[in-house]
C-alpha cells in the first residue's frame, strides 16, 4: 500500500475554509426557511372562498 506523501494544493488548501463556512452559511439559511413554514394547511381561506360562491 503506498502512502500519498505529496503536499496538497496550496489553493485547495486556503479554499478549504470558505467551503466549509459556504455549506454552514447554506445549512443555517436552510434551517431558517424551514423554522418560517407552518407544519398545517391554511385551509381557512380556501373555506371562506367556498362559502362567497
Amino acid at each position: 500500500m503506498q502512502t500519498n506523501s505529496q503536499p496538497l494544493n496550496p489553493v485547495a488548501r486556503g479554499l478549504r475554509p470558505v467551503v466549509y463556512l459556504y455549506a454552514v452559511i447554506n445549512i443555517a439559511v436552510v434551517a431558517l426557511l424551514l423554522s418560517t413554514v407552518s407544519p398545517t394547511l391554511a385551509t381557512a381561506p380556501a373555506q371562506e372562498m367556498a362559502s362567497l360562491r
